[in-house]
C-alpha cells in the first residue's frame, strides 16, 4: 500500500501532510482542513466564511483500501459538490450538466472540484463556474472531459 497522503496544511490546526480525506474549500485559493477540523466546522482567517462549500478529496492509501483491489479512478473524489450552490452528491457528468444549466451566468468566484480532484493539479478561483464547465470538461450534452488548461490534448 502506498504512503502518499495530501501533501497540504490543515487551516485549521496546521498540522501537515493530511492523511485519509483532505476537505479543500471551493470559495478560498489556499484554504484545507483536516477531517477532525472539518467536523468540528473549524473557522480560521478572514476570508474563509462558515457557510462556504467543501470538496471532500481521498489520499491515495484510503482509495486503495476503499477500491480493494478493483480498479481506482483517476480523480480524488466520487461524488461533487457544487461550489456556488453547495448542492453534494453529484457525478462528475451530473455537475458539469448543473453547472452549465444552473449556473451560467453566475459570478460567484469559486473552484472546480473537477479540476481540484484531479491528482497534482493546481485549481484556481473562477470568474464563471458554467462557463470554465462547458469548455474545459465537456457541455451539458458531452462525456466530461478532464483536459486541464495548459493541457494540449484535443
Amino acid at each position: 500500500m502506498s504512503t502518499v497522503y495530501w501533501n497540504v496544511f490543515c487551516s485549521g490546526c496546521r498540522a501537515q501532510n493530511l492523511p485519509r480525506y483532505r476537505f479543500k474549500c471551493l470559495r478560498c485559493a489556499n484554504y484545507d482542513l483536516c477531517e477532525a477540523c472539518h467536523e468540528n466546522k473549524v473557522v480560521t482567517g478572514a476570508e474563509h466564511k462558515p457557510d462556504h462549500p467543501f470538496q471532500c478529496l481521498v489520499d491515495i492509501p484510503t482509495k486503495e483500501l476503499l477500491f480493494a483491489g478493483e480498479p481506482i479512478p483517476t480523480l480524488e473524489a466520487d461524488s461533487f459538490t457544487c461550489p456556488v450552490c453547495s448542492t453534494r452528491g453529484h457525478s462528475a457528468d451530473d455537475l458539469v450538466k448543473h453547472a452549465v444549466n444552473d449556473h451560467k451566468a453566475d459570478s460567484t468566484k469559486v473552484i472546480c472540484p473537477l479540476c481540484v480532484a484531479v491528482h497534482g493539479s493546481d485549481p484556481h478561483l473562477l470568474d464563471n463556474i458554467g462557463t470554465h464547465m462547458s469548455h474545459i470538461h465537456g457541455s451539458a450534452d458531452r462525456t466530461v472531459r478532464f483536459d486541464l488548461p495548459g493541457n494540449d490534448e484535443g
